[in-house]
Order: structure tokens, then C-alpha cells, then sequence
């Protein structure tokens, strides 16, 4: 019985931070409808006239469709009144605007979007509990990504970031235990998602190999690629017509944005490594990289980048590449990196190798959420790290 309850407290735990942080989620971007622009909001979205690259992210309208065309007349009519009577997401989010012919359909993928948060959080916390070996680090990492997560929404947040979330779990969980079978399956499902899952398939190389041998790693990857990529050219063709471009180019805006991040990095090196010898050159460093700040914040590219609040949870608080958030996510991948086996650190190399360029020609670089393929690793890492504070601490758990 006691189990039993320990499984229960956990479910509910679980439930709660992820509603949490769908809610954070929501109140900051809804499903597009606070944009004046009508790109991709939840309307065009399902009627399938959303701009691209945004229209080709159909998995889950794809669902509610389904769902949607099996009930019954009388059913769909009875919940159409129901949810008329007691909307309560119009009513307890102002600018969410839902036509009467999409209410059961945007419900529908609100829940479908909220289920894939909370079942990530299982899977992420079966694969770190594996790594570490240790059942309250292994629990602690998913839940912390969980609540983080509405900050990563950086710029941006869909509905579709949640279920991209769900398929990686599932696919980094199916690569460590060598279920194959199971990758290649899911792999049409993912990559009718988002196109983010054929170049995630890449980073998977290194895990495999954990279990399988070269040539299995090798013919698996392939086989799923093959099937990402033919389910790409299904729905790119479905949409060819669509207006926007099969992808967003940002490479200048973002070599701009690079620039100014290596000028901190090599600031703070050059301080570093001169004060112990020659305080006053150390100085005159500093000196200029204040000059050169004052002079960037008068630009029409202001560094006002790193310093830009927002309201996640209705809070104010840091948004972008917030420079508290930077100097955070540095002290867990300084702290917890040594811990990673060859293969785990293999598969953030391959996955830093493929985001980076990705980012830098289609994405922005200061938007978190566009390090996506990057999640993973950032999940065990902090694992690792709040095992190694558990231990600190001289508290064990059994896994």
C-alpha cells in the first residue's frame, strides 16, 4: 500500500509542475492569437493555410482531426454548448480568441499538448534515473527542466514544442535500451511533428552503439532517416503552395549576435589571465569593454539583449540570453560534464555540431528554445549535477 501511494504522490507531484509550466507557457504565448499578424495562429494552423515553415508542424492538429471527425454529431453539439457555457480558457486568459467551429478542436490540442509535457517527465526520469543510478537526482532533473521550461519559450512558444520534447524523451530513451524496432516506428509519427526530428536522429549514433553494433547503429539510423525524410517531402509538397519559405534565414543577424558574445568571452579571458600579473593592463581591458558596451546600447543592435526581462508566470524575470540564465546553464555543464560517459558526451558533440550551424542559418541564436536538440543533454546534465550535490550533501538514494 505504501508503494502504491509513493506512485500516487509522485503522478500527482508530476501533474502539478506540468501544469505549471504548460500554464506558464500559455499565459506568455497561447496559440498565437496575441500576434496581430496571422502567420500561425491556431485558425490558419488547422485550416492549413498557416505560413511556412509553421504549417508543416501538423502532428498534433493532424490528432485532434482525427478525434474530432469519429464523435458523433450529437456529441460534438452537446460539447460545443458545453464549453460555450464554461470557456474557461477565454475567460481566464483575455486574449484568447476561439471561433465556435474550433472549440472542440482547440481544447483537444490543448490537452494533447499538455499530455506530452507530462509524459516526457516519466521518460526523462526512467533514462536519468538509469544514467545515475540514483532515484531522487533522477526525479529532480525532469521536474526542474519541467518548471524551467516556459523560459526556454524564448521569442516564441507552440504547442508543437511539447510533443518535439515528448519524441525526443522517447527516442533517446529507445536508443540507450536498443529498441530499434520501436525508434524506427515512431520515427514517421516524430518527423510529421517537426523537421527538427530528422537531424535529432543524427545524434542518436553514439547511444546506439552503447548496445547495438556499427552496422545496426548504422542501418537503424538510416532506415528511420529514410522514413523521416519521405514523410518530409509528403507534407512539403501538401504545403507547397502555402505562402513563407520552407525555412527562415537569420545567418547575418546572428553572426552579429556571435560576434558580441566572443567579445565578452575574450574580455573575460584576457581579464583573467592578466590581473594576477598585471593588474592595470587587466583594468584597461575592462575599461574598453565598457566603453564599447555604452557605445553597442546606443546601436540599433543594442547588447540590451542579455539584460531583457519578460514575464514567465506572470513574474518579471529574465528573457532571451538573460545573463544570469547563461551563467547558469555554464555552472551546470562546468559542474556535471565530467560525469558523462564517452557516449553521452559523444552525443552532445554530434548534437552541438548539427544545432550550432542550424541556429545560425535559420534560427536565432539567443532564442532557447531553438537549442532544442540540445534538451537532452542538458536534462542529464542536470541529473548528474544534483546527484553529485545529493552526495555533497551525505544523502544517498537507491535507485
Amino acid at each position: 500500500m505504501s508503494r502504491f501511494m509513493d506512485k500516487v504522490l509522485l503522478i500527482f507531484m508530476v501533474f502539478v509542475i506540468s501544469a505549471a509550466a504548460f500554464e506558464g507557457f500559455f499565459v506568455k504565448w497561447h496559440f498565437n492569437e496575441i500576434y496581430k499578424h496571422d502567420r500561425n495562429s491556431f485558425k490558419v494552423m488547422y485550416e492549413g493555410t498557416a505560413h511556412k515553415p509553421f504549417v508543416y508542424r501538423q502532428l498534433l492538429i493532424s490528432v485532434s482531426k482525427g478525434i474530432t471527425e469519429i464523435l458523433p454529431n450529437e456529441t460534438k453539439e452537446t460539447l460545443i454548448n458545453k464549453i460555450k457555457k464554461d470557456n474557461f480558457l477565454a475567460d481566464k486568459f483575455k486574449k484568447v480568441r476561439i471561433e465556435d467551429k474550433f472549440l472542440i478542436e482547440y481544447y483537444t490540442v490543448y490537452f494533447l499538448a499538455f499530455l506530452c509535457l507530462f509524459a516526457s517527465v516519466f521518460v526523462w526520469r526512467k533514462i536519468c534515473i538509469d544514467l545515475t543510478g540514483d532515484s531522487i537526482a533522477g526525479t529532480l532533473a525532469p521536474l526542474a527542466f519541467t518548471i524551467i521550461f516556459p523560459y526556454l519559450q524564448t521569442n516564441g512558444g507552440h504547442f508543437y514544442d511539447f510533443s518535439e520534447l515528448l519524441f525526443f524523451s522517447l527516442a533517446t530513451y529507445f536508443a540507450l535500451k536498443g529498441h530499434y524496432l520501436a525508434l524506427i516506428f515512431m520515427t514517421p509519427i516524430a518527423a510529421h511533428n517537426k523537421e527538427s526530428f530528422f537531424f535529432f536522429l543524427l545524434t542518436l549514433y553514439p547511444l546506439l552503439r552503447r548496445i547495438q553494433t556499427r552496422k545496426n547503429a548504422i542501418m537503424v539510423l538510416g532506415i528511420s532517416m529514410l522514413l523521416a525524410g519521405l514523410t518530409y517531402l509528403l507534407t512539403f509538397s501538401k504545403f507547397a503552395g502555402n505562402a513563407g519559405f520552407t525555412a527562415e534565414y537569420h545567418l547575418i543577424h546572428n553572426v552579429i549576435v556571435s560576434v558580441i558574445c566572443a567579445y565578452f568571452f575574450a574580455v573575460y579571458l584576457l581579464c583573467k589571465k592578466t590581473y594576477t600579473k598585471s593588474p592595470l593592463i587587466s583594468y584597461a581591458f575592462f575599461l574598453i569593454f565598457i566603453v564599447v558596451m555604452f557605445i553597442l546600447c546606443g546601436s540599433e543592435f543594442p547588447l540590451n539583449l542579455f539584460d531583457k526581462l519578460g514575464h514567465t508566470y506572470s513574474i518579471i524575470g529574465g528573457e532571451y540570453a538573460f545573463l544570469l540564465h547563461l551563467v547558469l546553464i555554464f555552472w551546470i555543464i562546468k559542474s556535471a560534464w565530467k560525469f558523462l560517459d564517452r557516449s553521452l558526451k559523444n552525443h552532445a558533440f554530434l548534437a552541438l555540431a548539427i544545432n550550432t550551424p542550424l541556429i545560425m542559418f535559420f534560427g536565432i541564436v539567443y532564442e532557447f528554445r531553438n537549442w532544442s536538440i540540445m534538451y537532452p543533454t542538458f536534462i542529464i546534465l542536470i541529473a548528474f549535477y544534483f546527484k553529485e550535490k545529493i552526495k555533497e550533501a551525505g544523502f544517498l538514494s537507491e535507485a
